[in-house]
């Protein structure tokens, strides 16, 4: 959950203090059913509260999840204190695997070829995460700059051109550690599930490359 809060989550305070009224909500808005569903359920495990449902919001057709809770908005509110995160982000490897889960279902992403990258504008974050993927066995590459502030960049889901307003970083985990990591961390959002599994099977069956008659005449007279 608090992988999540550092990147589509959010928390909000009301300015006028209502009394006897839970004026501080934390929350999560987005496309993926299966992604509100899990964070509903942690939100409701932390909490010791029934389900929360999702609510489908028609505006602009997110799931939306918000609860009303001081103790957590006081733990996540932005700036978010992640050196005061650390010790329960650390606390073992299933915690760690948990916040790498959150985070990134909200910023990953994994391409038609297969490779998951991540992106956010904290480069300290995404070192932390660099840092936590290590301590899982998952190589990765170091923080780059991908979108510098000012770029024009266009959501193909949303379809939509935005302007950075703040430098971006990228990082990719490492092809040989993909399988590690869908072991020990994976996504809850199933179409980012699909893509690594297919991904091998198109590889294996794609035919040699046209680029070389002459190695696959000599190859197929050898046989």
């Amino acid at each position: 959950m608090t992988g999540v809060k550092l990147g589509d989550g959010y928390t909000t305070k009301k300015r006028r203090t209502i009394r006897s009224y839970n004026n501080v909500r934390i929350g999560l808005g987005v496309k993926d059913r299966e992604f509100a569903d899990e964070f509903a359920r942690c939100l409701a495990k932390v909490l010791v509260r029934q389900f929360i449902k999702p609510r489908l919001r028609y505006s602009d057709k997110r799931y939306v999840v918000e609860v009303g809770s001081k103790t957590l908005y006081e733990l996540l509110k932005k700036p978010v204190n992640l050196d005061g995160l650390k010790k329960y982000i650390e606390h073992c490897e299933d915690y760690m695997a948990a916040f790498l889960e959150g985070f990134f279902d909200s910023e990953g992403c994994v391409n038609e070829r297969g490779y998951i990258s991540i992106s956010n504008t904290d480069i300290g974050l995404l070192t932390y995460v660099k840092d936590l993927l290590g301590c899982l066995g998952i190589a990765s590459t170091e923080p780059k700059l991908g979108h510098p502030q000012g770029r024009l960049i266009f959501d193909s889901r949303e379809g939509k051109i935005y302007t950075t307003n703040k430098d971006c970083y990228h990082l990719r985990i490492r092809a040989n550690s993909n399988t590690t990591f869908y072991r020990k961390v994976g996504f809850t959002i199933q179409r980012k599930k699909k893509r690594p599994e297919e991904y091998p099977r198109r590889r294996q069956a794609k035919p040699p490359s046209p680029s070389f008659p002459l190695l696959t005449s000599i190859l197929h007279h050898r046989r």
